[in-house]
């Protein structure tokens, strides 16, 4: 059986090839009109998500959210669309440490999942894109991962003060950074997260519908998304509890230099005819 992509009949030659896949992460989401427009030389096999095969066999995948992956591509290569990906407006550092890997080999006789490595019957454009958006996923997952990892890292110490001191340790500014930085990330997961959709071709498909599957559970994406919701409900709750206390201690202020006027206006309302007969008020 010669392992073949739909839309381009032939493409690889042979019965049976491995492929060796590498995934990316970029910071930022790609706009892939503008990719395709600034580099048209890169021949272009399908869009939304976007894959080329920028030399004769190698092919690379670009999602919308920021996943990046490459089939068979060399380094030289690899570091050309990276240096292409970061040319674009609005685009960010590549996260390096969000990265895998994954081999695929084509020529088996039935698809099937394993830890590191997929088996396919023949290579096809939808299962190259259904590996390569479920591979993108799961570097974008460790991107997020570590971005919600760092946001609760810095309400560590302040939840630990407030457990064994009780008192918010922080001035207001401090506070408000923190409580920011913890909306930023969540925006920028939440908004991202939605993209997690199956693919479209695994509704016209009950193979693809299953190889679909199986990825997902072997990449563990639905108990890391699950896992990431949920930090994500406590950093929202954690930044209204830490604005809620400090309001708190800000009215308490304000009570404070209330009273201590009070205070003081009955202090010198008294203290006046004192004063004055001691020689001291006039």
């Amino acid at each position: 059986m010669v392992p073949t992509l739909r839309s381009h009949p032939m493409l690889l030659e042979g019965e049976a090839r491995a492929f060796a896949l590498q995934a990316d992460y970029v910071d930022g989401q790609i706009d892939l009109k503008a990719f395709c427009a600034a580099h048209p030389h890169h021949p272009i096999l399908g869009a939304n998500p976007l894959v080329l095969e920028p030399q004769k066999g190698s092919y690379v995948f670009l999602s919308r959210f920021g996943g990046v992956v490459f089939w068979d591509c060399p380094e030289p290569l690899i570091r050309q669309i990276h240096e292409e990906l970061k040319a674009l407006p609005g685009m960010n550092r590549l996260e390096e440490q969000a990265r895998d890997f994954l081999a695929v080999k084509v020529g088996a006789p039935e698809d099937a999942v394993g830890f590191s490595e997929v088996r396919l019957q023949e290579l096809s454009l939808e299962k190259l894109r259904i590996i390569s958006l479920t591979l993108a996923q799961s570097v974008a997952l460790d991107h997020f991962e570590g971005a919600v990892s760092q946001a609760m890292g810095r309400f560590q110490p302040v939840v630990e003060a407030l457990s064994h001191a009780g008192k918010l340790l922080l001035p207001h500014r401090e506070v408000l950074r923190l409580v920011g930085f913890a909306m930023e990330v969540r925006a920028a997961v939440l908004d991202n997260l939605t993209l997690f959709d199956d693919p479209p071709e695994t509704w016209e498909s009950e193979s693809l519908a299953h190889l679909d599957s199986a990825l997902y559970d072997q990449f563990d994406l639905d108990e890391r998304v699950s896992a990431i919701r949920e930090k994500l409900a406590y950093l929202h709750d954690a930044g209204m509890t830490l604005l809620g206390l400090q309001d708190t201690r800000k009215n308490q202020r304000l009570e404070w230099v209330i009273i201590l006027l009070i205070l003081a206006e009955i202090l010198l309302a008294f203290g006046k005819p004192l004063l004055a007969r001691l020689g001291l008020w006039s």
